[in-house]
């Protein structure tokens, strides 16, 4: 009888190594030519509303929703999120307030900027675009987190169309390479793989860190922000808004905001943490301002509970909180 061959741990070792490279090689060859990103077209017939609208501004084609009656309000969106993400608060302030909001440069279902101008600056002129198109000579801004800065540069930016200006957990502030939300993975093949491809997974960890328990994100608004962070083109995106952002100086400009302000934080904010809340406060020197922080929310707070933050901000924009602004009071 024919002996069976005999395979040694040490060959099955180096079957399973050559078996896992080859696997890592095709892996990131995949990876690299973008083979897990998702057209612009198809995330439109995934996400786009019944009543979604898309005007063009400057040769960027802006997705926007314009629902309800009332005194207009334009809803900013963060980093990496999109116009859908205000989804319940929208619904909450529609019955008193037209509210428009729209998915900023290179976010959402807004089109490609064949100026490659992608940022804050580029978002103040998509704002101020979508604003022409609409013939509103001025609205109220409601931002959070990257949203925040968009909102409170153009406020100071373009005094005379904003009426009132909020902020819910606002970036804008300098940052440490500690601090910052934005700093680089703590490896370089984390880097390599999170600057072409980040899981669901990866979405679902981020995300529910920035919920307080016992809120969540659901199932659908994660795979919602997974989805659209694949969109094609995704990695040249976020290079290019990186490189140009920059905090600038954010004591001059919210020195320079006149509207009144309603600064609103989440007080277990993990990722801008509350007392930068008061820093906000303190910098809109020369704006009425108030200042509301929320126990047991975090950084989505508007999401955690959307009908305590619209109550909110629909009090502020009637004016039923002005007994409780603070009184402009420049830097000397």
């Amino acid at each position: 009888m024919n002996a069976r061959p005999r395979f040694g741990l040490a060959r099955v070792l180096a079957l399973a190594g050559l078996i896992a490279l080859m696997a890592t090689v095709v892996g990131s060859w995949a990876l690299d030519r973008g083979w897990l990103e998702l057209p612009l077209p198809e995330l439109v017939n995934r996400y786009q509303l019944p009543d979604s609208r898309f005007v063009d501004v400057d040769g960027v084609r802006v997705h926007y929703v314009d629902r309800g009656s009332g005194p207009p309000v334009v809803l900013l969106h963060a980093s990496f999120l999109s116009l859908r993400s205000w989804d319940q608060l929208s619904a909450q302030l529609e019955g008193r307030y037209r509210v428009i909001r729209l998915d900023l440069s290179g976010a959402g279902l807004t089109g490609d900027d064949p100026s490659r101008r992608y940022g804050i600056g580029r978002n103040i002129e998509l704002v101020r675009g979508l604003l022409a198109s609409l013939q509103l000579d001025s609205v109220a801004l409601v931002g959070t987190s990257s949203g925040g800065i968009t909102a409170f540069r153009y406020a100071a930016r373009y005094p005379e169309q904003v009426s009132r200006l909020v902020l819910i957990n606002s970036a804008g502030m300098p940052r440490t390479a500690a601090t910052n939300p934005l700093r680089p993975p703590s490896s370089r093949l984390a880097g390599w793989v999170q600057a072409r491809y980040r899981s669901r997974a990866f979405w679902a960890e981020s995300l529910a860190g920035n919920f307080v328990p016992p809120h969540q994100p659901s199932a659908e608004f994660i795979d919602m922000t997974y989805d659209m962070n694949r969109r094609a083109n995704s990695r040249e995106i976020n290079s290019l808004f990186l490189a140009n952002f920059s905090t600038g100086d954010p004591q001059q400009v919210l020195a320079t905001v006149k509207a009144p302000a309603l600064v609103l934080w989440g007080l277990e904010n993990r990722t801008v943490m509350h007392l930068e809340a008061d820093v906000f406060a303190y910098w809109l020197s020369s704006a009425p301002v108030a200042l509301r922080k929320y126990p047991g929310l975090g950084h989505y707070a508007y999401i955690e509970e959307p009908a305590v933050i619209a109550r909110d901000v629909a009090d502020f924009l009637a004016g039923n909180l002005d007994s409780e602004l603070r009184a402009p009071c420049p830097f000397d």
